[in-house]
């Protein structure tokens, strides 16, 4: 059997007992800024605690009808400490007992646990965002507060980070060690006639790493769900399924408006928003929320069609159709481009 290298062992041991320093750091944190907070609140999320702003952010989310956040409320703070003191010492144990199945093994528990860990996260937010108090102070219909799962998001008059922390960091450097010694006893392993079982169990490594990366980072177009959605820019949660506008971003994050108008201030709040855009994509107004590619598209511009933001800008896949809609309201002719230019998005 394959046994590691002196150098890949000392790799492991010291990822695993990097992980000791999670007792200690934050692992996550969320930021929040907002006009009358220039400075920003902030939540620290340790391994069995919550820190930082918490009472604050508990006040401004009361109004809202948000749950009050207590530590409570949340079970991993139990589990989380034994999680982590099983991973540091599987992690030892591949460095004692010398076997490169091991590490693969161990490199693999530690993509199922990111990728639990995350969806966990998501889960959360996503109750904590969306199950509100309707007796709240302040009700917006359809309208959902739940935290970014990774990076900024803006709800309401607030905008939100959630990032690593320094131990979240640790975790991340952890990680890429046991990699690198993975990938090193690859290295060393081929200049020594590389064994068949072993590679296939790489490959499995390597292959869900790809397909958790490809998930998470998947640059696709989201049907927008009307009655649920909001406007990224107006907050209006989006109605009419004969207009809207769909923009996904190089990294596969989805933003929709309910209108080309939201969609222009959107990109005019920061320009560099248009470069970042790998997918542009328009409502037909013919096939009830259909989303269709909108540089294609045939537009047409009528003060009959009433769009929700007073664009007045219909969309259509279809030249037929464009044309039975010209014939009817004697609308202007138009184009992504035209629209682009004359609302200077670029």
């Amino acid at each position: 059997m394959h046994k590691l290298t002196i150098v890949a062992r000392i790799i492991v041991a010291v990822a695993a007992l990097l992980l000791i320093a999670t007792y200690f750091l934050p692992v996550w944190k969320i930021q929040l800024w907002a006009p009358q907070y220039p400075e920003g609140l902030v939540m620290k999320i340790w391994l069995t605690d919550i820190s930082g702003d918490v009472k604050v952010i508990n006040g401004l989310n009361h109004y809202i009808g948000m749950r009050t956040i207590e530590k409570e409320m949340f079970p991993e703070f139990t589990w989380l400490p034994i999680i982590i003191a099983v991973y540091i010492a599987l992690g030892l144990a591949v460095s004692l007992f010398n076997r490169f199945r091991g590490l693969v093994i161990y490199a693999a528990l530690l993509v199922i646990g990111a990728a639990v860990a995350m969806t966990d996260f998501y889960w959360w937010s996503y109750d904590y965002g969306h199950n509100l108090n309707p007796d709240a102070a302040i009700v917006v219909p359809g309208m959902a507060y739940q935290p970014p799962l990774l990076g900024y998001k803006v709800l309401l008059n607030f905008t939100a980070l959630s990032i690593p922390d320094t131990g979240g960091w640790v975790i991340t450097i952890s990680g890429v060690l046991v990699f690198l010694a993975l990938f090193y006893e690859i290295y060393v392993s081929r200049k020594h006639r590389f064994n068949t079982k072993n590679a296939t169990a790489v490959i499995l490594v390597l292959s869900s790493l790809s397909i958790f990366s490809f998930t998470a980072c998947e640059v696709k177009p989201r049907p927008i769900n009307f009655g649920k959605d909001y406007c990224s820019v107006c907050k209006m949660t989006l109605m009419d399924k004969r207009f809207g506008v769909e923009a996904v971003t190089n990294k596969g994050k989805v933003f929709v408006f309910d209108d080309l108008v939201c969609a222009s201030e959107w990109i005019k709040n920061d320009k560099a928003r248009y470069d970042n855009v790998a997918l542009w994509l328009t409502v037909d107004f013919t096939q009830n929320g259909k989303l269709i590619e909108a540089t294609n598209a045939h537009y047409l511009h009528s003060s009959e069609f009433k769009s929700p933001m007073g664009s007045n800008t219909a969309c259509f896949e279809h030249q037929a159709d464009f044309d039975k809609e010209k014939n009817l309201t004697n609308g202007e002719v138009t184009s992504w481009s035209k629209i682009m230019k004359t609302r200077q998005l670029k």
